[in-house]
């Protein structure tokens, strides 16, 4: 038993990184080359499909590095494809910087990888829009399947011909969530929405006139009635894709 595990993990070690782990004993190389170029070939391109932006303002030599990297340095924490995304969010986390690599990196896989997260969420959508009387007057929380983000690159752009080397200072903000068709939007948002949905994607439960109301006084707001019938407003619009729901 002890042979067959001494072989497993140097077979393994291997498929992972080919140039520092020698083919164990007894193996065929020709055929150690077919198992290991499949292995990588395979994870590539699965990463390719979960990245597709990545993939493509990267050279392919750096999209090979980056991956042969990945499959060396990290330590999944599940076999399951659909998690590997994930996998590489926080690898890229925790990876050190790497000079060669666009500033944006991780904030980009971030983005494409809540995507697929939402998509794919068991949680389902409120089964209904909240009434409109009940919008200010009870406790609110999100969607399960909504969050907001804040990004310091304008992720949502980034393309081949897009690719800034410098963030400009403006935090991009976003709501993404899976509508009532199963598709998986982003919406842009105004900082003041940004904060709204974040204190309530925070504090479930919230009550959003009070919150409105302390929010005015905070920035000493002239007008509160009409800044907190604002704020019905844009929250009467989001209700209507099934953002929002009531706290029980």
């Amino acid at each position: 038993m002890s042979e067959l595990v001494d072989l497993q993990r140097a077979f393994a070690a291997h498929l992972r990184n080919p140039e520092k782990a020698p083919i164990p004993a007894g193996i065929d190389p020709r055929r150690m080359r077919i198992y290991t170029d499949l292995v990588f070939g395979n994870l590539s391109a699965l990463l390719s499909d979960f990245f597709p932006v990545i993939r493509s303002i990267l050279n392919d030599k750096d999209w090979r590095n980056l991956v042969r990297d990945f499959f060396i340095a990290h330590q999944a924490e599940t076999p399951y494809f659909p998690k590997v995304s994930e996998e590489f969010v926080h690898y890229l986390a925790e990876r050190p910087k790497v000079q060669s690599d666009p500033k944006f990196l991780l904030e980009l896989a971030h983005y494409e990888w809540i995507e697929q997260y939402l998509y794919l969420h068991e949680e389902t959508l409120p089964k209904a829009p909240i009434a409109e009387i009940d919008l200010l007057a009870r406790p609110l929380k999100l969607s399960p399947v909504a969050v907001p983000l804040a990004y310091d690159f304008p992720v949502q752009r980034i393309r081949p011909d897009f690719q800034p080397n410098e963030s400009d200072g403006v935090t991009t903000f976003l709501l993404v969530f899976r509508d009532i068709t199963e598709s998986v939007r982003f919406f842009e948002l105004q900082p003041f929405a940004y904060q709204l949905f974040a204190a309530i994607n925070e504090n479930p439960g919230l009550m959003v006139r009070e919150w409105l109301e302390d929010f005015s006084a905070q920035y000493a707001t002239k007008d509160v009635t009409r800044f907190i019938t604002s704020g019905f407003e844009m929250l009467k619009l989001f209700n209507q894709e099934y953002i929002l729901a009531i706290k029980d």
